[in-house]
């Protein structure tokens, strides 16, 4: 019996998108560079029940000498398509939603150099050192 031949085409699986995820996964790694490691970051995914947004990832800051205490700092919201990206924020200016992967970097780093955000990695910084 003979095989049929694939309908598929030969560059389905070709493609220059970054999922969100894949940022925020980049950004965590090099917290922990930053801190000597003694904050890290962490993503995780997460049940999303909006149906916009059926993928949601937690953006959480760790101090594994602190018994790995966790800080969820963030979450990102997205559909299918990637963008548009839903930020959730603890900031008073949140949630967001950004339309590019230009934007998420630049709500990122807004986040990442807030006050609030600095503040927690000093304080596990500092109870680290204990």
């Amino acid at each position: 019996m003979s095989m049929r031949p694939s309908l598929w085409p030969e560059d389905i699986a070709v493609t220059d998108a970054i999922a969100p995820a894949t940022i925020l996964k980049e950004q965590a790694s090099l917290l922990g560079q930053r801190t000597q490691n003694l904050v890290e970051a962490r993503v995780s995914s997460e049940r999303s029940f909006l149906v916009d947004f059926p993928f949601c990832y937690n953006f959480a800051l760790v101090a594994p000498a602190l018994d790995n205490y966790r800080y969820d700092l963030f979450k990102i919201r997205h559909g299918l398509d990637f963008y548009p990206v839903q930020i959730d924020f603890e900031d008073s200016g949140y949630p967001r939603v950004v339309g590019s992967e230009e934007q998420l970097m630049q709500q990122l780093k807004v986040i990442f150099t807030s006050d609030r955000t600095k503040g927690i990695i000093s304080s596990l910084i500092a109870q680290s050192k204990v």
